[in-house]
């Protein structure tokens, strides 16, 4: 039996081509094509979490015995303009609201919510510390709900071409440092940090207490190993560090999600096979 366990992203809602998910469709079809390639869970990728019907989640959960790791809350940034740095003191509220609905919803399947789209960027660096001040006091709102419901809320640096600030890993663990929440972890994306990470297996094991969840994509954003992102590295630090969670595929569907979906899967089950034969 593995030290980890593995799933893929799913989304219900519209998407273009360049979004890195491989399975999309209606929720049943989406767990059925994960259980069909072999995983252990699905992440959500959604919007407007309080239109989700728990009870036919929880359904689909049983049916495919399927985890739901995380819920993803990028969409309502790139989708409905929500930020907790927003100077729209009614955006940031809304913003707020919406993250605590992501959490109700979490509670309900046992997940985690991933946060990291919805800071926003920063138009005018001269006001970084006031920006970043208002980021923190707006999680600790979303924080005192999630602690209330037990529900980790993760935090994803993301690359400069999509995110302005907080980018690479040790920028997180200092931005986990500051909220300091038990509550409050960080997530690893493969494909941001090979671009500000350099030395990604020394980046891993050097904040190796803060990381619960981990997204694999290649540089590329094609599956694991369709690009330049040394994973056996990667997944040997997460083993010797300990690391028992998640690892959810986030890449590119190309011209079969399903197909590159079963790819991901096999290469990454392979390398954490190797890597448990090196370290034994």
């Amino acid at each position: 039996m593995g030290q980890l366990k593995y799933a893929v992203s799913i989304t219900d809602e519209t998407v273009g081509v360049n979004t890195p998910i491989m399975i999309s469709g209606t929720f049943r079809e989406c767990f059925r094509k994960a259980a069909d390639c072999g995983y252990d869970g699905v992440e959500l990728q959604i919007k407007d979490p309080t239109t989700r019907d728990v009870t036919e989640l929880k359904d689909l959960m049983q049916t495919y015995r399927l985890e739901v790791p995380a819920i993803t809350t990028g969409m309502e940034y790139f989708g409905n303009g929500l930020s907790l740095i927003s100077d729209d003191a009614d955006v940031q509220r809304r913003a707020v609201d919406r993250l605590i609905e992501h959490v109700d919803l979490a509670a309900e399947l046992n997940s985690m919510v991933l946060f990291g789209s919805m800071r926003g960027v920063i138009e005018d660096f001269s006001r970084y510390q006031e920006l970043e001040t208002r980021l923190i006091e707006n999680l600790h709102k979303v924080l005192e709900v999630a602690e209330r419901r037990g529900v980790d809320i993760v935090f994803e640096p993301i690359n400069l071409y999509v995110i302005n600030y907080i980018n690479s890993l040790d920028e997180g663990a200092r931005l986990v440092r500051k909220v300091a929440s038990d509550y409050f972890w960080l997530m690893i994306d493969t494909h941001h940090m090979r671009i500000h990470d350099g030395n990604m297996y020394e980046a891993i094991l050097r904040n190796k207490d803060l990381i619960r969840y981990v997204h694999y994509s290649d540089g590329n954003r094609l599956y694991p190993g369709g690009g330049n992102v040394d994973f056996l590295q990667c997944t040997k630090a997460l083993l010797e560090s300990g690391y028992h969670g998640w690892i959810t595929m986030e890449c590119l569907a190309l011209d079969d999600g399903e197909r590159c979906a079963e790819k991901a899967l096999q290469y990454s089950r392979s390398l954490e096979s190797a890597c448990q034969a090196i370290l034994a």
